[in-house]
């Protein structure tokens, strides 16, 4: 997970002193790998995303530009709103099939079910704008702006996102289930 946080400071180092080749290869490796790994994503999904890993590989190959490589950050966030969408029209929503998956044994009723699909909508709207921002940085800003904003601002955004939403959801729980209700705590 280390080497995807670091990407854009490595393409920043890299990009124009080594062969573009040398990165795509190694970007499209360890997401191949990064993919495969993901046992909570269905393996027909997983395979979907190899080939679109395969895809942008080749289109990046054969772009003359170092912007393919940029792409990258756009991509991820694209392909996770598009997860999160598809989740929100085949449910349960994202949110609620992680929230399943780290609390097996708790129970969810219709408003939680509905907290969970809101919670992915605000996801899906932040990752989809993630993507608008990180493409124009890839072919309208400078290599330095680009790594800037793809490799600390985007994740600051994040991170103060799930921190808001974190602070909000031990808020809600304790306004719509207090002690005693039989649920395990926040």
């Amino acid at each position: 997970m280390t080497a995807f946080l670091a990407y854009p400071f490595v393409v920043y180092l890299l990009l124009g002193r080594v062969s573009q080749v040398l990165l795509i290869g190694v970007l499209g490796g360890l997401l191949a790998v990064r993919l495969m790994s993901m046992r909570v994503i269905q393996l027909r999904h997983r395979r979907l995303g190899l080939a679109a890993i395969g895809a942008f590989c080749i289109a990046a190959y054969f772009g003359s530009q170092g912007e393919a490589v940029k792409l990258y950050p756009a991509l991820i966030s694209v392909a996770c709103a598009a997860y999160g969408a598809w989740t929100l029209a085949h449910p349960p929503s994202a949110a609620e099939r992680f929230a399943r998956i780290a609390n097996p044994d708790e129970h969810f009723d219709q408003r939680k079910i509905v907290y969970t699909r809101r919670v992915t909508w605000m996801w899906v709207c932040f990752l989809s704008a993630n993507a608008i921002v990180a493409a124009f940085s890839a072919f309208a800003t400078s290599t330095g702006f680009w790594a800037l904003y793809n490799g600390l601002i985007s994740y600051l955004l994040m991170g103060a996102l799930f921190g808001g939403e974190y602070l909000f959801r031990h808020w809600y729980r304790r306004r719509h289930y207090p002690p005693g209700d039989g649920l395990p705590g926040p």
